[in-house]
């Protein structure tokens, strides 16, 4: 079975350098690894609805989510790049839509593409790293 890539990096774009600016100061509390994210799982057995609400901490799927310059230099864009534990569970790739969908649903209305994945880190100079120690 294919292992999925360590790293998957994705290229936010925005109508302005200041959106951009201002996109990437209020993402710094979303992308943080302690933050929790509340999964609701509905199921009805026998007819009988359950609902149960699952934590999953960012920190359990990921090592690293840290935002990078653009790779041209546009000050309208930058990217996100996540790196995803070598033990993480399938829910990681939830947990990265539904941070991508914060992006793509916020004030700044920004745009959302993929950019790299694979297990070579991209480059990250000037980056503002949000890893673990």
């Amino acid at each position: 079975m294919r292992q999925p890539p360590t790293y998957t990096t994705w290229t936010i774009t925005c109508r302005s350098p200041d959106d951009a600016r201002a996109l990437q100061q209020s993402l710094a509390g979303r992308i943080d690894l302690n933050r929790v994210w509340t999964d609701t799982l509905r199921t009805a057995p026998n007819g009988t609805e359950s609902v149960q609400a699952i934590p999953h901490r960012l920190g359990d799927y990921f090592t690293e989510i840290r935002m990078l310059p653009d790779a041209r230099g546009n000050s309208e864009r930058f990217r996100l790049m996540f790196r995803r534990r070598p033990d993480a569970e399938r829910f990681w790739k939830d947990l990265m839509v539904n941070v991508l969908g914060e992006i793509q649903s916020g004030a700044e209305e920004a745009s959302v593409e993929l950019d790299s994945k694979g297990e070579t880190a991209p480059a990250a100079a000037g980056a503002q790293p949000n890893g673990v120690g």
